[in-house]
């Protein structure tokens, strides 16, 4: 990849045009992809200069990065906002390591995927099942997540009606989140006093935050707050409480029910709360209506055909095909 950090003097003199292809890096991204810690963006990189497209990195958000994305380059946003526009795509990690978004919107609650459908009817059932098994049997067994896990458990925890994981996006703009972390820890514990409910706090959340979960929690004879792994958690819980983190996604690989408490691309596969009285009726019926979701057509949906993975040979192939047809449209 062509290592170059472009100033303001050297982006006036990029020739304008779709030959040039500009990768906007915000926050630590950008030195992550200057020493090449990513094979997404290495072989991306070489596809590109192969079809003699000059590759850039700029700043996301500096000067040069705002002035760039008024010309007509293809603009490729990684960590920064959603933005959408004729030359623009987005490229960021998915909810399970290995595997990209490349999306004309964004990542995450943002991507276009969120308006896509995901039709059953459509699902090669031996390449989904080999695809699911495959790739749950190894985060599962390995104890991989987005964020570092405790070490898995020699014995189980005692069973739960419910586990809520935290997030951090409650102070967020544009709002994303339908309910709180307070109502979904107090709905929880509320529909069966009797039954225990894990809390998980979020790794990254502030000190503050973090506080003001246990006050919650301390009111609440039966939540309980552990550090225990993602995985060890879920498998011993009924339903899974989130908002839209990535724990929410890697409980579809133990086809938990799971209730997404905010704006998430997964949606499909989960249901969806908006009030507390729609997440009892998820806490009383959510077994029963997820009972025969298609939880490996999913997975394989959404990663294998929607996401792209840098490791497989025809990364580069896939990832020209969305660059092309996005180019397409112009």
């Amino acid at each position: 990849m062509t290592e170059l950090l472009i100033s303001p003097l050297a982006a006036r003199n990029i020739p304008a045009g779709l030959k040039s292809v500009v990768i906007h890096a915000y926050g630590s991204w950008l030195d992550a992809i200057k020493q090449q810690k990513h094979d997404f963006f290495v072989k991306l990189s070489a596809q590109l200069e192969e079809r003699s497209m000059r590759v850039h990195l700029v700043e996301g958000n500096s000067r040069t990065s705002q002035a760039l994305l008024q010309s007509p380059h293809l603009h490729i946003i990684v960590g920064g906002p959603a933005m959408f526009g004729p030359t623009i795509l987005h490229a960021h990690p998915s909810y399970i390591w290995g595997f990209w978004y490349l999306d004309e919107l964004g990542f995450g609650w943002e991507s276009s995927l969120r308006f896509a459908k995901f039709c059953p009817a459509d699902v090669d059932r031996e390449q989904a099942d080999y695809f699911y098994n495959g790739v749950s049997s190894y985060m599962l067994e390995q104890n991989v997540s987005k964020l570092w896990q405790e070490p898995r458990l020699s014995s189980s925890l005692a069973p739960a009606a419910a586990v809520v994981f935290c997030q951090g996006i409650e102070h967020r703009t544009p709002r994303r989140h339908y309910l709180s972390t307070e109502q979904m820890i107090r709905t929880a514990s509320t529909y069966d006093p009797s039954a225990r409910v894990y809390v998980k706090p979020h790794p990254l959340q502030s000190k503050q935050a973090r506080l003001r979960v246990m006050d919650i929690a301390a009111a609440l004879p039966n939540v309980e707050i552990i550090d225990a792994s993602v995985h060890d958690l879920i498998a011993v819980s009924d339903m899974v409480i989130t908002q839209n983190s990535s724990t929410g996604f890697e409980a579809l690989m133990q086809r938990k029910p799971v209730a997404t408490c905010a704006k998430s691309d997964y949606w499909h596969a989960t249901l969806t709360p908006r009030t507390e009285s729609d997440l009892t009726a998820a806490l009383s019926h959510g077994a029963e209506t997820m009972r025969d979701f298609d939880y490996a057509g999913y997975f394989h949906w959404f990663l294998a055909r929607n996401c792209l993975e840098p490791a497989k040979d025809d990364f580069a192939t896939r990832a020209w095909a969305r660059i092309r047809d996005k180019l397409m449209l112009i």
